[in-house]
């Protein structure tokens, strides 16, 4: 609730910024059932956290568009200190990639979906360190947002190096496991 000597545009820059940690937490918590799913692939729980994936990816949507409105209001007013200019532009990149991160966490869900139809491989090695890696990652970026912190923001920065190299590695070991044994590859 708004402090009453606080102004309306305060307020609305309150609202802002509290709509944008729920989407941040919503994201987190779609991109670490989309791990879970993943890692339990060939559980029978992989598939009900992937539909439950796909259920909240629309809200994720309409977050990013309430606040998108929220921003676009505060900078129509024309009455915005640079900082504050400054925090609303960097509020609507971040939805825009925390609604890329959804998307993405849905591709997840999807691919886990299809797998469960297949029969049950082992996990490569390197996907459930990946998968930590990335969960402290959006953990690392969701403090950083909060506390604007620089030390948090660039420990994300060098995560990112580490997610990749499992990238890397992940995508050696499944094509190698390929060309070892192409009768598991199906041909479309």
């Amino acid at each position: 609730m708004a402090n009453a000597a606080e102004t309306p545009q305060a307020a609305y820059q309150t609202a802002l910024m509290n709509c944008l940690m729920l989407m941040a937490r919503t994201v987190e918590d779609t991109v670490n059932r989309a791990l879970d799913a993943v890692c339990c692939r060939n559980q029978p729980v992989a598939s009900q956290l992937a539909n439950e994936i796909l259920m909240v990816e629309p809200h994720i949507n309409d977050m990013e568009m309430v606040i998108d409105d929220h921003a676009v209001y505060l900078l129509h007013l024309n009455q915005l200190p640079a900082e504050d200019i400054r925090l609303v532009v960097a509020t609507l990149k971040i939805t825009n990639d925390l609604e890329r991160m959804g998307d993405l966490a849905v591709n997840i869900g999807q691919r886990v979906i299809s797998l469960s139809q297949m029969p049950p491989v082992e996990a490569p090695a390197e996907l459930a360190p990946m998968a930590e890696a990335v969960r402290a990652m959006v953990s690392k970026s969701l403090g950083a947002l909060i506390f604007r912190s620089t030390v948090l923001a660039n420990l994300v920065l060098e995560s990112d190096d580490v997610v990749d190299r499992y990238r890397d590695q992940l995508f050696e070991h499944l094509s190698a496991g390929m060309m070892q044994n192409p009768g598991v590859v199906e041909s479309n």
